[in-house]
């Protein structure tokens, strides 16, 4: 049987990929005893994370870059909770929808500290609100298919713009969770879903007028 050689550059990534979670883990922790992301240094996350300062500067720039990773993980997870729909958005059940929501809620309460860091520094580092406009573009993006799909097999309202919405609909989700689940106690998330839940049925799947709504009909 032949034997399979893993190229020296697949090593790489895959080590760098194990060394984002560590670092991942080790900031959403660190955050979370009361640090903010400026005050951790280079060596207290690297110990934190059971790697060396060399290792760090392997692999990142500074610690906006390592900000900037961190997101791109995050954001691979909350993509993730969203396939709990999308990936059967097709069957049009509130339960599936429901399950994304509970899921991407999760995501964001398990690492509420990495995206506070995101949203105080991206209005002062252009290349972290680069990335995090970025990530939610994407986003954005799989949840357009999702809605252009459900238009062209008639379980979604054909009236609606595909783009602007999933736009509108991720950018509540997101400052919905980012304003409200720092305040809140764990016993909050299950209300969030529910309502999050029937604010994007209600959207997505109302079968009334949509002039009702206050939206004209499009040209």
């Amino acid at each position: 049987m032949a034997s399979v050689t893993r190229s020296p550059r697949a090593d790489r990534t895959q080590r760098r990929e194990r060394i984002e979670r560590q670092l991942l883990e080790a900031t959403d922790r660190l955050m979370s005893e009361g640090a903010s992301f400026t005050e951790l240094s280079v060596d207290r996350l690297a110990t934190a994370a059971g790697i060396s300062r060399a290792s760090f500067y392997i692999y990142f720039e500074d610690k906006g870059h390592l900000l900037r990773r961190l997101a791109t993980q995050v954001f691979t997870d909350l993509t993730a909770a969203a396939q709990l729909w999308w990936s059967v958005a097709e069957r049009g059940q509130r339960a599936d929808l429901h399950a994304g929501m509970a899921a991407i809620i999760t995501v964001y309460r398990r690492h509420q500290p990495v995206l506070v860091a995101l949203n105080e520094l991206a209005p002062y580092d252009a290349a972290v609100g680069d990335t995090y406009r970025e990530l939610l573009s994407g986003v954005s993006t799989g949840l357009t298919r999702v809605i252009t799909d459900g238009q062209a097999d008639g379980s979604i309202r054909a009236q609606l713009p595909a783009a602007t919405t999933a736009d509108t609909l991720t950018w509540m989700v997101e400052r919905t969770c980012q304003q409200n689940l720092p305040n809140r106690p764990g016993s909050y998330d299950a209300e969030l879903a529910d309502v999050l839940t029937e604010i994007v049925w209600s959207t997505l799947y109302f079968t009334g007028d949509f002039g009702a709504l206050g939206c004209g009909e499009r040209d």
